[in-house]
């Protein structure tokens, strides 16, 4: 089974390798950059705690970004230790800087997984664009070859079940302290 995901991931790189190109790459490489360290998705956390009217969208997105950072960079990439593409292979140039640590899961595609999910979890119209976008630094990447195919599903999958855990554990806190509000009314 490890074998299978392997020849995929090394055959998802190689495919990625023949599509390049100089319009793709630079569009590709400002949504790979702009989630560098999480620093599109804080910024947009920030903006959205910032405005009152967006404040919980805001709150709920920036714990669900706290929780895949602590899960996905603190705990699981030092578990499983999984080298980078370009550190276990030697043929893959991946026209960016080579990013430090290790690999699995992707910490961009984590990131921008639970933030973009959480967001559209709240309000589907300011959520549907940034799941674009999330889908766009995911691809890339792949593109770029920085990541494994798996790395990237994997990071995917652990944001969204960080997203949808953190919705709703604050959804049924904000119903309880209404509904004990409602109590105390009476």
């Amino acid at each position: 089974m490890l074998s299978a995901i392997t020849d995929w991931d090394y055959a998802v790189l190689e495919r990625m390798g023949e599509i390049r190109n100089d319009v793709l790459s630079y569009i590709l490489s400002v949504f790979s950059y702009m989630c560098d360290l999480g620093i599109f998705w804080i910024i947009l956390c920030v903006i959205l705690l910032i405005n009152p009217k967006t404040r919980r969208i805001g709150a709920y997105a920036a714990c669900a970004l706290a929780l895949q950072f602590i899960l996905g960079e603190g705990i699981i990439k030092h578990l499983v230790r999984r080298d980078r593409p370009f550190i276990q292979y030697s043929d893959i140039d991946t026209f960016i800087r080579h990013p430090r640590g290790y690999s699995f899961p992707s910490g961009h595609s984590s990131a921008s997984a639970a933030t973009s999910l959480c967001i559209f979890l709240q309000n589907k119209k300011l959520g549907a664009p940034l799941l674009v976008v999330a889908l766009l630094v995911m691809f890339s990447r792949l593109y770029f070859q920085v990541h494994f195919f798996s790395d990237v599903v994997c990071g995917c999958i652990l944001g969204s079940v960080v997203a949808v855990f953190i919705y709703f554990l604050l959804k049924h806190r904000e119903n309880k302290r209404r509904f004990e509000s409602a109590q105390t009314k009476e």
